[in-house]
């Protein structure tokens, strides 16, 4: 048995295959087509995804990618062409806990300000020069 490391997939090598397509049903919905010839073990998102969020999986791919056929060295070369910042590495689990720490964070978060009126303005400045400060 071969050893693809993190890359296998029901015994066989979850990187090899050509590139699927999508097409659309008459009723609208979007269904994907694999290569009848070379299906994808894998899709291109969990690949993807992998790539961004494993050091093992980035290691594994590296070494596994020279020996792939012609067609899906292809495959994955679009892939990562077309989706940089999908498939670039996290360098270390701490930037990738701090990305979905932000995200959780600063999604909808709406603060209601108050408006401020004039006479408060006046207040304020009136506070500042009476404590000794000046504009």
């Amino acid at each position: 048995m071969a050893n693809w490391g993190w890359w296998t997939f029901n015994n066989r090598n979850g990187l090899v295959g050509a590139e699927s397509s999508y097409e659309f049903l008459p009723d609208g919905r979007r269904v994907l087509v694999k290569d009848p010839n070379n299906p994808a073990v894998l899709e291109d998102t969990f690949i993807a995804n992998a790539l961004r969020t494993s050091r093992q999986a980035r290691r594994d791919f590296c070494r596994l990618f020279p020996d792939l056929d012609q067609e899906s060295q292809e495959r994955l070369t679009n892939l990562i062409l077309q989706n940089p910042r999908a498939t670039s590495l996290m360098r270390d689990d701490q930037n990738f806990m701090d990305a979905i720490q932000n995200k959780n964070v600063t999604d909808d978060i709406r603060v209601r300000l108050t408006k401020i009126t004039r006479t408060s303005q006046n207040t304020s400045k009136e506070l500042i020069r009476s404590r000794g400060g000046s504009f």
